[in-house]
């Protein structure tokens, strides 16, 4: 049975929990994206900060060259997406005259190598083995091969203003959000589409997340959705008091974490109806948050990045 549950803070039955690690720059945080070696971290200063991140010592700081705005003053290149593969990072950036520049970062060797430039609106690419699966303002998306230097396919998602995509966990399914709140599901090898999951959501994707055969969808209407790709139907319904930046779900799928109110403070749902725990202390709106296993946490706002245990250890 569907269950439409109201975020609101409850104490009596919530406990808080304090970050087990703050990390902070000299600088705004626009991008984060880590594995189990590195954090990796694009700053408005357009400077890309890698760090061991068992240590959370830094390894290397890339400066992205700096672009000419319309005045022909020099500004900061800015990130619009980063990704990293085993020990190479891939780094969507904007160029000069609105241009995109895509690079691969060697953190072995640490060379910054140049893709290529490209008049298309590309707003998010991730990598996919040998490949780059893109999603652009016009809500397409395209695969291109780094091997073959070329793109496999090119399709048109929708006829909205993209928002963000979620590839799930082995990378064979794409989820994209636009400005319509429904979600399509793609097949990543050829584009088809296979799924088309809407109701609840009827507004702008803010936040995806792709466990499992499970969709999380956070939009600008504070609706947080949980769809079931087999089913085509929602799981959980939550209607939340603040703009929901940045929301996730656990690797099992079974619990889910949503900025929900304007504290800046992050809810942990169990995904059926348990309210398992309030996260406090981020300074700003959230970018993201991110389970980095079914009881840890990793969110991040333009001020800092807060590390949370749900076991409450250190």
């Amino acid at each position: 049975m569907k269950k439409i549950l109201v975020l609101f803070i409850m104490s009596i039955f919530l406990f808080g929990i304090e970050p087990i690690k703050k990390i902070t720059f000299n600088g705004y945080i626009s991008k984060v994206t880590f594995n189990k070696n590195y954090l990796i971290v694009g700053l408005e200063s357009g400077n890309i900060i890698i760090k061991d991140f068992n240590t959370l010592k830094d390894i290397y700081t890339i400066k992205l060259p700096e672009i000419h705005d319309f005045m022909d003053d020099l500004i900061a290149m800015p990130i619009y997406s980063l990704d990293i593969n085993k020990n190479k990072l891939l780094i969507l950036a904007g160029g000069e005259n609105s241009k995109r520049e895509l690079f691969i970062f060697d953190i072995n060797i640490k060379k910054l190598n140049h893709i290529w430039s490209s008049k298309d609106t590309f707003m998010k690419a991730k990598f996919v083995g040998n490949k780059i699966f893109f999603g652009y303002l016009s809500d397409e998306v395209s695969l291109y091969d780094l091997n073959l230097n070329k793109f496999l396919y090119k399709i048109q998602v929708g006829h909205y203003v993209f928002s963000t995509y979620k590839l799930n966990e082995n990378k064979t399914l794409a989820a994209i959000g636009d400005e319509s709140g429904a979600i399509k599901v793609l097949e990543v090898k050829n584009g088809k589409k296979i799924a088309e999951l809407k109701g609840f959501n009827k507004e702008q994707t803010l936040s995806l997340d792709f466990k499992k055969n499970f969709i999380l969808n956070a939009s600008s209407d504070k609706r947080i959705a949980i769809y079931n790709i087999n089913t085509k139907n929602t799981e959980l319904e939550l209607v939340a008091k603040f703009l929901p930046y940045g929301a996730t779900l656990s690797p099992k799928a079974d619990k889910l974490a949503v900025q929900y109110n304007e504290k800046n403070d992050i809810i942990v749902y169990d995904k059926y109806q348990t309210k398992l725990a309030i996260l406090k202390g981020h300074t700003m709106a959230l970018n993201g948050i991110n389970f980095m296993s079914n009881n840890k946490i990793l969110s991040f706002s333009p001020a800092e990045i807060l590390i949370w245990n749900l076991n409450g250890k250190n």
